[in-house]
């Protein structure tokens, strides 16, 4: 408990000093599963695969709690990181929602994240869907394919207790989807075990 209240208070100093009002200061690095605490400069987007001409799988809104999870280079070998966006916004997305940002739109440095390519890998049972966030009723964003290796990065529920997977499809298919897709998958949908991943 301690050890909680010492870092709260480390938080609320950063926020101070960044501008940003300390009543976001609750959430630290990494306290809700995977990636590293990041501070969104401004409205930004995020998008489906490593790219800015890669379709926009949702927003982040100054404020949001953001958590950069790993590393990706786009076609111009530019380095972006998957992002999780923790906070929804009623009527317009979905908690949750996952997507590519652009490092330089966060005061957070994402130099020390491990690469995409770090997490384990597995096939899907069959074509199945890759949704923006935990749930078959948020967005499709695209297609995990039997015979293409995806990379599982983490595991979640959806409202009604259904696993999820937040996965990158390693392949794209020309005129159809951009490699390294990321997006969530129904756990019934995989192959593999995927209890040894950790909880998103």
């Amino acid at each position: 408990m301690r050890i909680w209240k010492i870092a709260t208070a480390v938080v609320a100093l950063t926020m101070a000093f960044t501008g940003i009002p300390a009543q976001a200061a609750a959430p630290e690095a990494g306290v809700l599963g995977v990636g590293k605490w990041v501070i969104p400069r401004h409205d930004t987007s995020l998008y489906s695969a490593p790219g800015l001409s890669t379709p926009r799988s949702g927003t982040v809104w100054v404020g949001n709690y953001v958590d950069a999870v790993c590393t990706a280079t786009d076609s111009n070998g530019v380095m972006m990181a998957l992002a999780i966006n923790r906070t929804g916004r009623t009527g317009v997305q979905w908690a949750e929602s996952v997507g590519y940002i652009w490092p330089g739109d966060f005061s957070t440095p994402m130099s020390d994240l491990l690469p995409c390519d770090f997490w384990g890998r597995f096939y899907p049972r069959r074509d199945t869907g890759m949704y923006a966030a935990p749930g078959l009723s948020t967005p499709r964003i695209g297609t995990a394919w039997f015979d293409r290796v995806v990379i599982g990065v983490c595991r979640t529920t959806d409202n009604v207790g259904n696993r999820m997977v937040l996965s990158i499809q390693v392949a794209g298919r020309n005129g159809v989807q951009w490699a390294y897709t990321a997006g969530y998958i129904p756990d019934i949908d995989i192959k593999e075990n995927t209890s040894d991943l950790l909880e998103c």
